[in-house]
C-alpha cells in the first residue's frame, strides 16, 4: 500500500516549525534569574514574611536599589527616611515589595533578550504589565486560587516573542516592530515560521522548569474563546486578560464568564490606576492600554504635562489602593483597618467610624470600651450636618470657625481634639454603608483641600473594603445556618429512629416485670431500668428542641442520691471495690429543680471518682442545708473522693471538653456535661483537689 501523500503546504509548514525550534535550541536564551525563582517561591507561600523577602531582595543590587526608592518616595515616606532594607520592606509591606521585586526581576528579564539591541521594549513592557494586573484581579471571579501565579503568568504571556526576536533576529524584527494585532501576528508567525510565539514562550517556559500547566496557559492564551471554556482556570484567566488587554473601546461580553459589565468596568479602572503607579516607581512612561505602534515615545511637552497629571491621579488613588486592607468576613475588623490606614495616609492622630442603621448614622467603636463615640446617634437624613450630607458620595471638610456647624459636627470636633473635619462617605455597589470621619489640624484640611482625587479615591477603597466585608459576613453566617439546619434535621431524624428501639425495649421490660412480680428484687431492677430508659428518652427529646426548659418539679434529693448511687452499681461493677460513706440530712425539704439534670450531674461526678480510684479508695456523698449572708437556703450536695486529684490540665479548663486520656471509648466530656447543666439548674459548682483526693460541691437553691 502506497503511503499517503501529505499536502505541500503541511510539510512545509512542519519543516518551518522545525527549523525555528532548532534555532530556538541554539540561541543564547537568557535563563531564568535566580532571584526570580526565589521570588516565585515566595510569593505561593503566604506566610513569607519581611524576613524572607529581605534576604532574596538583598542578594540583587538592582532590586535593592528599586525597594529602596520607592520606599523613600514621597508616596510611602512618613516622617524619617527609613535606613537600611528591612527598614524599607517593613515600611512598604510584604505585597508590595513582592510585587516591586517581581516586576523588576520580569523586567530585567526582558532586558537580556534585548542584549543592546535598537528594540524599544517599553510598550512591550507596558501591555505585558497590563496584562499581568488584569490576570491577577480575575483570578478571583473566575475561580483560580493563585492570584500571583496569575499575575507571573500575564507578566510573561507574551515571551515567546522575545525569544523568537531573539533566535530569528533578522526574520522576526519586522514583525516585533510592526505588527501590534495578535490576531494578524499570530498568523504572520504561523505562515513564515510554523508556530506561533504562544507556542515558542510554552517552550521556553517549560525549558525554565514552569509547571506544565503553566506552560499550557501561556501555549493556549490565543485561542478561540469556545474552546477556552473547559480548559483549566489558569488558562482561561490568562485569555481574557489578553483579550481585555486588547481592548480599546467598549469591553466584550463578560457575562459568559459570570461578571456583569459594571464589575468588568470597575476592574479596567482599577488595573489602569495600578498600572499607572508601577510605571510612576520604575520611572517609566508608558503608552496607553491598547495603542497602535510601537514607536519612541516622544518628548513633547503637552504629552508630558498630560501624562504627570495622570500619574498624580494615579498615586491619589493608589495610596488607597496599595493600603493592607484584611481579607476579613468581619465588619469590625474592616472598620479598625480602614481607621488605621486613614491615620497612616492622612498623617492624622484621630478617626471615628459612624455607620449607617435603621435609618440612623450611628457611632461605631467596638474594640474601644472607653469612647463615647457610640452614644451619637443623628436620624437621617439630616440636610444641617456636613457629616450626613457627605453620604451622598461627595467628601466634605469642616472647620471649627464654621458658623454653620451642626451639633453632631461640634460633638465629633470635641470628640477627637480636632480643628477640622473631614468627612469620607463609605458607599459600596451604590448603597451608602457609613462616614468615616477623620480629625485634622487646620494645616492638614488645607493641604487635603488641595488633593481631591487622593480623598475621594481613598473613600472608594474604605467603602468598598466595608462592603466586601459585610458581604462575606452574611455569606458566612448564611453557611451557619444552613449548616445547623442541617444539623437540627439530623438530630430529628436520629431522634425517630432511636425512639423505636427504645419503646420495644421499655415494652419488653414492662413484660418481664409482669412474669418476674413474686421476685421484688429483680422487679425493682427492672423498674430501675425502665426509669432510665425513660430519662434517655426525655434527654433525646430535648435535644432535638430549640428550648429546653421543662417545668421544674419537687424533687426527694435524698432519694434521687440513692437511685443513682444504685444505677452506678448497676452499670459500674468496680464501685464494688470501693468503700462508700453516705451522709444525708433528712430535713431537706423537696427541691423545684429538673430531676433528669441532676441526675445526670451525679452519675457523671460518681463515674469519675471511681474511675480516679482504680485500686480502691472511699467515695463520700453528703447533703446539708445551710443559710448564705442574705437570709437565703441552699442546700449543698458534696461528692468526694480519695483518689490521686485531677490533673493540671484538666484543672485549667475544669469545665470545658478536653482530650480523654482514659481510653475506652471515653470522649473527654463528663466535667464539661457537669459544668453546663449546674449552670441551666442556676446552681454554684465548686472543686477542691489535691494529691489526696477531689471534691466537689453543688449549691442549689432551696
Amino acid at each position: 500500500m502506497q503511503p499517503i501523500e501529505q499536502p505541500v503546504e503541511m510539510a512545509t509548514a512542519q519543516e518551518a516549525a522545525e527549523h525555528t525550534r532548532r534555532r530556538l535550541a541554539a540561541a543564547r536564551l537568557p535563563a531564568l534569574p535566580q532571584v526570580l525563582l526565589q521570588l516565585i517561591q515566595l510569593c505561593e507561600d503566604d506566610a513569607a514574611g519581611t524576613a524572607e523577602i529581605a534576604a532574596v531582595v538583598g542578594r540583587d543590587a538592582t532590586l535593592s536599589a528599586r525597594v529602596a526608592s520607592v520606599a523613600r518616595s514621597p508616596l510611602y515616606r512618613r516622617g524619617r527616611q527609613p535606613d537600611d532594607l528591612d527598614q524599607c520592606i517593613a515600611l512598604l509591606g510584604t505585597r508590595t515589595v513582592r510585587s516591586i521585586a517581581l516586576n523588576q526581576a520580569v523586567l530585567d528579564l526582558f532586558g537580556r533578550f534585548q542584549g543592546g539591541g535598537r528594540h524599544d521594549l517599553v510598550p512591550f513592557w507596558g501591555h505585558a504589565l497590563h496584562c499581568a494586573l488584569l490576570a491577577r484581579e480575575l483570578a478571583p471571579p473566575l475561580g483560580h486560587p493563585r492570584s500571583e501565579e496569575a499575575y507571573l503568568a500575564g507578566l510573561l504571556h507574551d515571551i515567546g516573542r522575545l525569544a523568537l526576536l531573539c533566535a530569528l533576529p533578522q526574520d522576526y524584527a519586522t514583525l516585533f516592530e510592526s505588527l501590534t494585532d495578535e490576531q494578524s501576528l499570530i498568523e504572520a508567525e504561523r505562515a513564515r515560521f510554523g508556530l506561533t510565539h504562544a507556542e515558542a514562550g510554552a517552550w521556553l517556559a517549560q525549558r525554565w522548569g514552569f509547571e506544565p500547566l503553566f506552560c499550557d496557559a501561556i501555549r493556549h492564551h490565543h485561542e478561540a474563546e469556545p474552546s477556552v471554556r473547559d480548559a483549566h482556570s489558569l488558562t482561561q484567566v490568562l485569555h481574557l486578560a489578553e483579550r481585555l488587554g486588547q481592548t480599546t473601546g467598549d469591553l466584550p461580553d463578560l457575562a459568559p464568564w459570570g461578571l456583569t459589565p459594571e464589575a468588568g468596568a470597575d476592574l479596567m479602572q482599577r488595573v489602569h490606576v495600578q498600572r499607572a503607579q508601577i510605571a510612576e516607581q520604575f520611572g517609566i512612561r508608558l503608552p496607553e492600554p491598547g495603542a497602535a505602534g510601537v514607536a519612541r515615545q516622544t518628548e513633547d511637552a503637552a504629552t508630558a504635562s498630560v501624562e504627570a497629571a495622570l500619574a498624580r491621579q494615579a498615586e491619589a488613588q493608589l495610596l488607597a489602593g496599595c493600603l493592607p486592607w484584611p481579607s476579613a468576613a468581619d465588619v469590625d475588623v474592616a472598620g479598625s483597618a480602614t481607621q488605621r490606614s486613614a491615620r497612616l495616609l492622612f498623617d492624622v492622630r484621630t478617626a471615628a467610624l459612624m455607620l449607617v442603621r435603621d435609618g440612623e448614622l450611628r457611632g461605631y467603636s467596638p474594640h474601644d470600651p472607653t469612647s463615647r463615640l457610640g452614644e451619637l446617634r443623628l436620624r437621617l437624613p439630616a440636610d444641617s450636618s456636613a457629616v450626613a450630607r457627605s453620604l451622598g458620595g461627595t467628601p466634605a471638610i469642616v472647620t471649627a470657625a464654621d458658623g454653620t456647624l451642626a451639633l453632631p459636627e461640634r460633638h465629633l470636633l470635641h470628640l477627637l481634639d480636632a480643628q477640622a473635619l473631614l468627612a469620607l462617605p463609605l458607599l459600596h455597589e451604590g448603597e451608602a454603608l457609613g462616614v468615616l470621619v477623620l480629625g485634622l489640624d487646620l494645616d492638614t484640611a488645607e493641604a487635603l483641600r488641595r488633593r481631591p482625587e487622593l480623598v475621594a479615591a481613598f473613600a472608594r477603597e474604605s467603602g468598598r473594603c466595608l462592603g466586601e466585608a459585610r458581604r462575606q459576613g452574611q455569606r458566612l453566617e448564611q453557611a451557619v445556618q444552613e449548616v445547623a439546619e442541617r444539623h437540627a434535621l439530623r438530630v430529628r431524624q436520629t431522634l425517630h429512629e432511636v425512639s423505636n428501639p427504645l419503646g420495644v425495649i421499655n415494652n419488653y421490660l414492662a413484660l418481664l416485670r409482669e412474669r418476674l412480680a413474686q421476685s421484688a428484687e429483680t422487679g425493682a431492677e427492672i423498674d430501675l431500668m425502665r426509669d432510665e430508659l425513660r430519662r434517655i428518652g426525655r434527654l433525646l427529646q430535648q435535644l432535638g428542641q430549640s428550648q429546653d426548659t421543662p417545668e421544674p418539679e419537687g424533687v426527694a434529693l435524698n432519694d434521687l442520691i440513692r437511685r443513682a448511687l444504685e444505677l452506678c452499681r448497676r452499670g459500674r461493677p468496680e464501685l464494688a471495690r470501693v468503700e462508700l460513706r453516705l451522709e444525708l440530712e433528712e430535713t431537706i425539704p423537696p427541691l423545684r429543680t429538673d430531676r433528669d439534670k441532676l441526675t445526670q450531674i451525679l452519675v457523671n461526678l460518681i463515674f469519675n471518682a471511681v474511675e480516679a480510684m482504680s485500686e480502691g479508695g472511699r467515695l463520700s456523698l453528703s447533703t446539708s442545708v445551710w443559710h448564705d449572708g442574705t437570709g437565703a437556703r441552699q442546700v449543698q450536695i458534696e461528692v468526694a473522693d480519695t483518689g490521686p486529684g485531677l490533673p493540671q490540665e484538666v484543672l485549667q479548663q475544669l469545665y470545658r471538653p478536653v482530650a480523654s486520656r482514659k481510653g475506652g471509648g471515653h470522649a473527654g466530656l463528663g466535667l464539661s456535661v457537669v459544668g453546663r447543666l449546674a449552670e441551666e439548674l442556676g446552681a454554684v459548682l465548686q472543686c477542691h483537689t489535691t494529691r489526696a483526693g477531689t471534691r466537689f460541691k453543688l449549691l442549689l437553691p432551696a
